[in-house]
Formats: C-alpha cells, structure tokens, sequence
C-alpha cells in the first residue's frame, strides 16, 4: 500500500513514479507484459486547483487537455464505452442515466448526503466484454462527492491505473469534472482522492519513457 499527500497532480506524479519502480512487485498481466505494480495506492491532493501538467508526464499538455474535453462533453471514439457516456449516459434499460446530475441534485437538495455516488461498470455489458482477452472495460470505477463545511470533497476508485501514462491526464481531466460539480453546487473543490487498486508502470513497453523521463530508476527494471 501507498499514500502520497501532495498538493498538485504534478508534484504527485514526481513522487509517484520512481516509488512504483523502486517498491513495486513485478507483476504479468493476463496479456503476457511485465510492470511493476503496488496495489491500493491512495492519492490525496489537496489543492486540486493547482493543475499544472508535470514536465515530465510522456504524453503531454495537449493528450491532457484532450482527455478532459472527451470525458466533459464525450467524443467519437469506437471503444466499447467511454466515461463521459457512462457517467452522463450510462446505459440502463431503454434509459440514458445522467449520473453527474444526479449527484448536482442530490448535493443541492441534502449538503450533507453520503449518496453522491456515480459508477462506471456495467454489467451486462462489461462481464462479457472481459472474457475477450483484449476487451477494453473501464478502469475507472466508482465517484463520490462529499460537501463538508461548503467544502466539496471528491474520492475516485480505479481497479486498474497505468501510473506512467494515464494517471496524470486522469486525474486532472477528474479533477475538472469535479469543478464542474463544485460549480452547479455553489462549493470550492477543496481535495481530491485518486485511488488505484492497482497502480502500474508497464517497464518494457514505456521502457524509453522511464529511461527519458526518470533515468535514475533504470536500474530497478533490469
């Protein structure tokens, strides 16, 4: 287990990378690639407004900025799912279920509501998607907003998260979305908590990354 307490995404990153290489287990994933993972790594940023992308992210200012705009207002990919659709049009039935207004509603209505609560896993659609080896299922899983003292305070839950290229562009684009629900419920964005049941770096496949970006840890994926 991990706990960084930071106050940017960036400074986090920083932190997080050369610990998962150091301290992490090697671990095969089912398609056969070597990471190093730690398993239940808790996040915890606590001034979620300081959004700088860390220099040394591999993808960039642009692949975030992308990311966010696809999971705020949706995009055209072919993927099986993407998490705008299933938090603003998860799929039910013959409905569209608008999580992300629900949970504006339920904080509106009752400020102090341990409800506000927005999933992504489906399963009629995703347990069948899993059994093919190469089926994409979402790995974000689960949202929720809490407002404490006109405060609002948000915990995210990833089953899968790949440190090195996703964490970032995740955790910033999640952390505009919870802008968006501070904003519709009249309260600042005071934390956000990223937790990764299990959080990876992918040490062959991004190993000209890890040896761009942190040279340092080289030795530790030999």
């Amino acid at each position: 287990m991990l706990c960084i307490k930071k106050p940017s995404v960036a400074s986090a990153f920083d932190e997080l990378i050369p610990k998962i290489l150091k301290d992490g287990d090697i671990v095969e994933t089912e398609f056969g690639e070597r990471t190093k993972e730690i398993r239940n790594t808790i996040i915890q940023i606590t001034n979620p407004k300081l959004k700088k992308v860390p220099e040394k992210y591999p993808l960039g200012k642009m692949a975030v900025e992308e990311y966010t705009k696809n999971l705020l207002y949706g995009s055209n990919n072919t993927f099986s799912y993407d998490y705008h659709e299933r938090l603003f049009k998860y799929p039910y039935a013959n409905e569209k279920i608008n999580q992300i207004n629900y949970i504006i509603e339920k904080l509106n209505q009752q400020k102090n509501s341990r409800r506000a609560v927005a999933i992504t896993w489906n399963p009629k659609i995703d347990i069948d998607i899993s059994r093919d080896e190469r089926g994409s299922v979402p790995c974000l899983q689960l949202l929720q907003f809490l407002i404490r003292d006109d405060n609002l305070y948000m915990t995210v839950v990833f089953r899968s998260n790949d440190a090195l290229i996703a964490f970032v562009a995740n955790a910033l684009g999640l952390i505009s979305l919870g802008e968006l629900v501070a904003e519709k419920t009249n309260t600042k964005l005071k934390e956000y908590v990223h937790h990764s049941i299990s959080m990876h770096v992918y040490i062959d496949r991004d190993r000209d990354y890890i040896k761009k970006y942190f040279p340092e840890c080289l030795e530790y994926i030999k």
